[in-house]
């Protein structure tokens, strides 16, 4: 898949994946969801403020009935129903004006339902203009400073997303500010360490290698400089991060410098779980619909 817009028109030709909104009371969150459903990707059931809800549909010409909104106090509450309704009789679903902290919970209560493995991640998947291609990015959401082992499992979280997604066999390129191994950079020798294990089989499904600058993961011009080769260098189709911190910035550069988009779920749960930031605009959470009704599909 090359293009975000790619993504819109195949989950709009797809049969309505049902989809619950945690904290709905939100306009942008509104926004995304009428935009889903006129395009006749999902059909919304709205976890929130009911009065703010119903106000807020009127607004915006959002055709729901009294049967798709249900009335919830606060954070805690919204998020326990949702996670409820998504193992009861829902597709999808997509986090709105809640506290991520309070809806992971929710989340991870359920694990033995909802996740696949022990460990959930967070991921981007960024459309840039100067990458002639869809690119995953993580962990910027939810995994603070993971060591080798959850590293392992954010790596496949990412490889079994893109793979659901229609990617073959991806390749994953470990990040680190330079593509040599150096002691006083651990993130470089984590990365090699990484794509050693992956070489013997304890991640599935991809070509794995690194440690990659961001530049020769990429771009095979930047990877040719360099004297890199390989199956990764310069064609990586998911870039890890070492922490969160350098995932974050990475995957808020996308929209903030250089003028993309990007959806944002949960990785390693059994249906897809949409985490956004709640200052995310509406086409950010309908580009993550897309993704989630295709992986729902």
């Amino acid at each position: 898949m090359e293009s975000m817009e790619g993504l819109i028109k195949t989950a709009s030709q797809g049969e309505a994946a049902s989809l619950v909104v945690a904290g709905a009371g939100g306009r942008e969150v509104l926004k995304s969801v009428k935009l889903a459903q006129e395009k006749g990707m999902i059909k919304p059931l709205l976890i929130g403020d009911s009065q703010k809800i119903r106000q807020l549909a009127r607004d915006l010409a959002l055709n729901i009935s009294p049967g798709q909104i249900v009335a919830a106090k606060d954070d805690r509450e919204i998020s326990e129903i949702a996670v409820e309704r998504l193992l009861a009789d829902q597709d999808i679903l997509m986090k709105g004006l809640v506290q991520t902290a309070s809806l992971m919970k929710a989340v991870l209560a359920a694990k033995d339902k909802l996740l696949t493995r022990e460990l959930i991640s967070h991921l981007v998947l960024a459309e840039v203009p100067a990458v002639d291609r869809l690119i995953f990015i993580s962990d910027g959401g939810v995994n603070i400073s993971p060591g080798t082992q959850e590293k392992l499992a954010i790596i496949q979280n990412a490889v079994d997303a893109a793979r659901q997604l229609g990617w073959e066999e991806p390749r994953v390129a470990l990040l680190a500010a330079v593509e040599k191994i150096k002691k006083a950079m651990p993130a470089t020798e984590e990365a090699a360490l990484l794509a050693k294990m992956a070489e013997r089989g304890e991640i599935s499904g991809a070509k794995v290698d690194g440690p990659f600058g961001l530049d020769n993961a990429l771009f095979s011009e930047a990877a040719a400089i360099k004297g890199l080769s390989g199956e990764v260098a310069g064609q990586a189709d998911i870039l890890i991060t070492p922490d969160i911190e350098s995932g974050n910035l990475l995957g808020k550069s996308v929209v903030y410098l250089a003028g993309g988009r990007f959806a944002a779920f949960i990785g390693g749960t059994t249906k897809p779980v949409i985490v956004t930031s709640r200052a995310d605009k509406s086409d950010t959470r309908l580009a993550s619909l897309a993704v989630a009704a295709i992986m729902a599909d």
